[in-house]
């Protein structure tokens, strides 16, 4: 539990807001879905403003033409405020730092949504009339107060210990995880997850060989949202076979963290990628002696809303 202590802590910082947020919920969701859009297309290439926030207007009306006139200029009334608190115009603040782009980047991105939304006012007339506003919107971007699956496949390689001897391999694993969205920033879920762990011992001769194992496990996953950043905290019951399969199981758990980006949601579905590490222990049993085991590798998976 020691262990898990400061993992605990940092995850305690993230989920308590990195990201400055309006009070109002239905506020704060169509803020969270503009930002994501604006730094999903930022992170490819931004250069006119015009030009991008027309390119990303599909996104923009989804999310825009589900909140209330009332939502809109409220956010609209908080986002001028952000910006008086952080100097002004990003122009202003660029050239104060003599041409260091660096600290006008979040005013940047401020202005950046201000036009978003300006967009969306001056093109409300044309929301489809099955994207009805609602003064409960819970935005697009997030899972707040839905159920959502995440569908990962995970690679890694290993360092796995035993009796102080050391050994490399891989691991190969597929996941699925309801989650739940307890809040614009925290997602919660507990899954099922199947795979193959390897390791590349030598033989006598010194040449090496493979021996693969089939592995189990049942995943907890914290799930923290910081605009199109995901950050992961995960504990796991896992099992493994041994190399003789009539020896039974052995059975340990695992923690892993992990960070990456989003994209944007379109038909319900969210492609992410992560990189990981985590550590993993094994308590002796069927045949085999206590065997610690360290992971780091990547996660690519989905997260589909139905």
């Amino acid at each position: 539990m020691k262990r898990l202590l400061p993992a605990i802590a940092v995850f305690a910082a993230l989920a308590s807001g990195c990201v400055r947020l309006p009070q109002a919920a239905s506020e704060r969701a169509l803020y969270l879905d503009l930002r994501s859009i604006i730094e999903t297309r930022a992170r490819i290439d931004w250069v006119v403003d015009e030009h991008e926030i027309k390119q990303a207007s599909p996104a923009i009306m989804t999310s825009a033409c589900q909140a209330t006139p009332e939502t809109r200029l409220a956010l609209a009334g908080w986002l001028d405020g952000r910006l008086t608190e952080e100097g002004g115009s990003s122009k202003a603040i660029w050239a104060a730092a003599e041409g260091d782009l660096g600290p006008a980047k979040e005013a940047l991105l401020i202005e950046r949504i201000s036009a978003a939304l300006r967009f969306a006012e001056d093109h409300r007339a044309d929301c489809p009339f099955w994207l009805t506003p609602d003064a409960d919107f819970a935005g697009v971007q997030a899972n707040t107060d839905r159920l959502v699956f995440l569908a990962e496949s995970m690679g890694s390689g290993q360092i796995v210990i035993q009796e102080g001897e050391f050994a490399v391999g891989g691991t190969g694993l597929g996941r699925l995880i309801p989650a739940y969205g307890i809040s614009d920033r925290l997602t919660i879920g507990v899954g099922v997850e199947v795979g193959v762990a390897s390791t590349f011992p030598r033989t006598e001769n010194g040449a090496r060989s493979v021996k693969a194992v089939a592995t189990a496990g049942i995943p907890v996953l914290l799930r923290v949202l910081d605009g199109t950043f995901r950050y992961d905290l995960d504990v796991a019951a896992v099992t493994r076979a041994t190399r003789n399969e009539y020896e039974g199981l052995r059975y340990g758990g695992r923690v892993g963290v992990g960070v990456g980006v989003a994209t944007l949601r379109i038909a319900g579905v969210m492609p992410y990628a992560m990189i990981w590490a985590g550590y993993e222990y094994l308590a002796p049993g069927a045949g085999e002696p206590e065997t610690h085991i360290m992971r780091a590798g990547s996660r690519v998976g989905v997260n589909w809303d139905p």
